[in-house]
């Protein structure tokens, strides 16, 4: 019996949240009962080399960013049609209609599902390109046999915009917890690297210099925090942060790095301060690493630290420091223990076998019910 074949389209393959969700349940089951296969609409990034690696091919078809090119649309449909596959599976906006195009024009009946990864919360302040795909998809939704969100609120609120919700399936993001673990040696060392004493106060931030991720309101709120408490440092990991950091002296900013499992550890608290997000893996990652998490209540992140963390509402620097706050007036024990709690949550709700299994199961009933 021939393998069922998954064709993957997604937008790119850079350092994103969905990217990292591909890449992690091609390599850590999905690949073997199924045959798959990745097409990028724009460049290798940085998981097409790991992808290749793992034997799952990969292609390329260089869009440039918000230029759909004719010529990458001839490319994307003569290479399903040279290797036609039983299910194609798109990935977030851009990669969701390039899947449904492929399907409409291929003439070997096909499976056809899409993965939606972001919520509406920044609808109205998104681009006026993003309102008009979510308005163009929302006349398509009819289309796939499945629509994925790796987000529940983010699945109730697309169904209140109006798309179709009877195929609808929640699949939230998947952690490795032999990556994502904590490791007391590479503490130490991580802190020696950024002259951190070990018993420091740290928070931890990993995110892009980006209006969803609000890093201005991260920034506001440790200027509270650190008055509040003397021995308390940020270190804010990622690109174009600097843009938004106060004059602190005790902010540390190391750039966008790709040893992030590794920084994990150095850190005591984990704050996520985004305006919009679906399901954040960084919460997860944070939490399988053994931190407690102080997160603004977006997407699913209350729901994913449940009663291990602290939730603060959005855009508000006040409620945000008052989280960390409360975080860093625990003893340390106290807040180790809650960090024990957090990653014991997600060996047991979200561990990446269990979602490499659900999304198994969900392409087994497409592969019968194809068209």
């Amino acid at each position: 019996m021939a393998v069922p074949s998954i064709t993957h389209i997604i937008t790119g393959l850079g350092a994103g949240g969905a990217e990292r969700a591909l890449h992690a349940i091609l390599t850590n089951g999905l690949e073997g009962p199924f045959r798959n296969r990745v097409i990028s609409l724009m460049g290798l990034g940085h998981y097409g080399p790991l992808l290749k690696g793992a034997g799952i091919p990969v292609t390329c078809l260089n869009m440039r960013p918000g230029r759909p090119s004719p010529l990458a649309l001839v490319r994307l449909l003569a290479a399903c049609r040279e290797a036609p596959a039983d299910i194609i599976q798109g990935w977030m906006t851009h990669g969701n209609l390039a899947a449904t195009l492929v399907r409409a024009t291929t003439q070997r009946p096909a499976a056809l599902a899409w993965n939606i990864r972001w919520s509406l919360e920044g609808l109205a302040e998104a681009k006026l390109t993003t309102r008009m795909l979510t308005r163009f998809g929302l006349w398509l939704s009819d289309g796939p046999q499945a629509i994925l969100y790796n987000s529940a609120r983010s699945r109730q609120q697309h169904a209140a915009f109006g798309y179709q919700d009877t195929r609808a399936h929640y699949m939230p993001n998947g952690f490795d917890t032999k990556q994502w673990a904590a490791d007391p040696v590479i503490r130490r060392a991580v802190r020696a690297e950024f002259g951190l004493q070990d018993t420091s106060r740290v928070i931890g931030f990993v995110g892009r210099g980006h209006a969803e991720k609000d890093p201005a309101n991260l920034f506001a709120a440790f200027e509270q925090v650190a008055a509040a408490h003397p021995d308390v440092t940020l270190v804010a990991v990622g690109r174009d942060l600097d843009r938004f950091a106060t004059a602190s002296g005790r902010i540390i900013l190391p750039g966008q790095r790709d040893d992030i499992p590794r920084l994990m550890q150095a850190f005591d608290v984990f704050c996520l301060s985004s305006r919009v997000e679906g399901f954040p893996n960084v919460i997860g990652e944070a939490m399988a690493s053994g931190l407690p998490c102080a997160t603004t209540d977006v997407g699913d992140a209350a729901n994913i630290v449940a009663d291990t963390g602290w939730v603060a509402a959005p855009r508000d620097s006040n409620a945000l420091a008052a989280a960390l706050n409360e975080a860093l007036s625990l003893p340390s024990e106290a807040l180790r223990q809650r960090g024990r709690a957090a990653r014991a949550r997600i060996e047991q709700e979200f561990s990446i076998q269990a979602i490499v299994s659900r999304y198994a199961a969900l392409y087994e009933n497409l592969k019968r019910e194809r068209p």
